[in-house]
């Protein structure tokens, strides 16, 4: 199968390589996105559950922008990714809603020009290179939906994990709107805490979407957070995720709200942030004193 490469500002080697259901992005020998039938679901696990939670969230947000009032081209179809890659989730959106405007800000330039001349995006998406975090601050029109799937060398950088960032993103989403934020943890999952706490203290409404082993601390794997200043459509995102393999839980702050003071972590700032952990490439890890890991009581006794 043929492939374009490039080497990025990291010295790893970005490759985009054919094969028989489109192209797969490969950055430092790990693939990361793949691009295929836009009809057909993702590959990736986290990038199906980051498309039914969008596609929940846009039609959550077309529904209040209907219910205010609003036109037939009002910010309820604007859409912001921070993060580029090969653009799985923009194609995805953009197939299952073509009236979708998005723009993507990535920040690696050889990685746009990558793209751009193997697999150009549909009309209706806009590439750009810059900084995702300062695109984010500069936003003027209220957009429904803001996604980020930002790494640098397997970690989420700091910037975007602080309560700055995420009042940010609050700032530039309407009233109905939504965050998206595709993230990573493995025990003791400190991080994966703090985050909930963070988002929490700068949104009214925040969820997760995480397989049972991750949150058991047996596996070191990707999670996504949502969030908003309305009640999310939790029920939507479970229906187009029932029988999802592995299974995958999708949970509310009523239920995330103990497992957060599991540790008491406290919202960090971007003067106290860090990125999240250094990836362990390890499958599955071993539990306490290689005996069995379980949930923690606070994901499994009753909250009423």
């Amino acid at each position: 199968m043929s492939a374009a490469t490039r080497e990025l500002s990291s010295g790893h080697e970005a490759r985009l390589e054919a094969d028989e259901h489109g192209h797969a992005l490969v950055i430092d020998g790990i693939m990361q996105s793949h691009i295929g039938d836009p009809a057909a679901p993702p590959r990736h696990a986290s990038a199906r559950w980051v498309l039914a939670a969008a596609l929940s969230a846009l039609e959550a947000s077309a529904t209040g922008a209907a219910d205010a009032g609003g036109g037939a081209r009002d910010a309820s179809d604007a859409v912001l990714h921070l993060g580029g890659g090969a653009l799985t989730i923009p194609r995805l959106l953009q197939h299952a809603s073509p009236s979708l405007r998005q723009r993507v800000i990535e920040l690696e330039p050889a990685l746009v020009d990558l793209v751009l001349e193997v697999i150009p995006p549909p009309a209706g998406i806009e590439l750009e290179i810059g900084d995702g975090r300062a695109a984010l601050e500069r936003v003027t029109d209220p957009l429904a939906l803001v996604t980020t799937d930002v790494f640098g060398g397997g970690r989420v950088p700091a910037a975007f994990t602080s309560l700055e960032f995420y009042r940010a993103a609050s700032a530039a989403l309407l009233p109905a709107g939504a965050l998206i934020v595709n993230s990573v943890d493995g025990p003791p999952l400190h991080f994966l805490r703090q985050q909930l706490a963070t988002a929490r203290a700068a949104f009214d409404h925040v969820a997760l979407i995480a397989t049972g082993s991750t949150l058991a601390g047996a596996r070191f794997s990707n999670v996504v957070l949502l969030a908003s200043r309305a009640p999310l459509p939790l029920d939507a995102i479970r229906s187009r995720l029932r029988g999802e393999q592995p299974p995958v839980a999708v949970l509310g702050w009523r239920r995330l709200e103990r497992f957060v003071a599991d540790t008491a972590p406290e919202p960090v700032t971007d003067a106290t942030a860090v990125g999240s952990p250094t990836l362990v490439r390890a499958a599955y890890l071993d539990g306490p004193a290689g005996g069995p890991v379980s949930l923690p009581p606070s994901l499994t006794e009753p909250i009423d």
